[in-house]
């Protein structure tokens, strides 16, 4: 007999959706994920642009599909009186609303932040604006890295092909929703809460920032950049890649010693020419056997480092949760994220307003 699933920390708690493309969506994959009903108010016709972001799967963007799947979809014109009357009666009977317009534009529609708050003063409202206290300044995750500081520190000037602005900021937006939830079980009422998406990069660059801002020698950059033989990947016999992470220097010298290079046992932290030539004697020992078997013996050794896998390698072995897809089948790609709390969800991401007339239905009636 099957045991059925433990409810989520969230169960019972309704959320607003009123977010577009990544930054919203990583914040309602973890709510979802912790058991929390979420209604995405989307625009009639078109709905949240990400929906298009390919590749295509079932006709829906293949992110979306993973990050909005348990959601239900709600197609209002938020421009049109009615329809923001929706979302004011949908905001009164909510636990979060959260949104990501240009500030100013939602009570533009007579949906402010003060007024959302009079209807429900047990609501938490949550906004990510681009940048904080700069309404009319607009970005995307490629602004946000480059003002942060992020592009000074990728090698060579290469761009990121990961958003660690957008997935960063959502993130901490979840945090921040949480922490209000908790303060408003104990203390009350609501609040609403600002989470720029300019915060998104800061956790990630804090050890850099801290040491740019005191004029100090960029050591997390060399130490974390690949300039230093301790922690950088390297060429193994049949072409492939390890990533050796010796930082503390019994890593590095059981590195060393288990491939037969004890007279590198100094040479962890070499910069300059004295790092080339350390970096070539290792490169010079890996040659000798493939990646696997460099790995097999670090793991004997109990050392760390791994085996450099393409995304294509992760996405064939990997045993996370399955998400359902809107055409049927599924894909396993990782989640969820808060493995211990999650609760697991067969229903795939919504078609745009698919439960335009289930969710409204109840709120005939209501004032607005």
């Amino acid at each position: 007999m099957s045991v059925p699933p433990s409810p989520g920390p969230l169960t019972g708690m309704t959320v607003v959706d009123l977010s577009r493309m990544l930054p919203g969506a990583v914040t309602v994959r973890q709510l979802l994920d912790l058991g929390a009903r979420v209604v995405k108010v989307e625009e009639p016709g078109t709905g949240d642009p990400m929906r298009m972001v390919p590749p295509l799967v079932d006709g829906i963007g293949l992110p979306f599909a993973v990050l909005l799947a348990g959601a239900e979809s709600v197609a209002l014109d938020l421009r049109d009186r009615d329809g923001a009357a929706a979302v004011r009666r949908l905001a009164e009977r909510s636990d979060v609303l959260l949104e990501s317009f240009r500030p100013g534009t939602l009570a533009r529609w007579g949906l402010s932040r003060d007024d959302l708050l009079a209807a429900n003063p047990q609501l938490i409202g949550c906004s990510l604006p681009a940048f904080a206290g700069e309404p009319d300044r607009v970005a995307h995750d490629l602004n946000l890295v480059a003002e942060a500081g992020v592009l000074d520190l990728m090698p060579g000037g290469g761009v990121p092909a990961i958003q660690l602005a957008d997935v960063g900021a959502g993130m901490l937006a979840t945090s921040a929703i949480l922490a209000a939830l908790v303060a408003r079980e104990r203390h009350g009422p609501g609040t609403w809460l600002d989470q720029s998406l300019e915060s998104g990069p800061r956790p990630f660059t804090t050890w850099a920032r801290a040491e740019a801002a005191l004029g100090r020698e960029r050591v997390a950059a060399m130490l974390l950049g690949g300039e230093c033989p301790c922690y950088r990947t390297y060429r193994c016999g049949d072409g492939r890649r390890v990533a050796v992470a010796a930082l503390e220097p019994k890593f590095w010298i059981g590195f060393v010693t288990a491939i037969g290079a004890d007279e590198l046992a100094g040479s962890g932290f070499a910069v300059g020419q004295d790092a080339v030539t350390a970096v070539e004697a290792v490169e010079a020992r890996l040659a000798d056997r493939p990646a696997a078997d460099w790995v097999a013996l670090a793991t004997r050794h109990g050392l760390p480092l791994s085996e450099v896998r393409s995304l294509e390698e992760v996405a064939a072995a990997d045993c996370g949760a399955a998400v359902s897809l809107p055409g049927g089948g599924e894909l396993r790609c990782g989640g969820p994220w808060l493995e211990a709390l999650a609760v697991p969800t067969d229903r795939p991401a919504p078609r745009l307003g698919e439960h335009t007339e289930a969710v409204l239905a109840p709120l005939t009636g209501g004032g607005s």
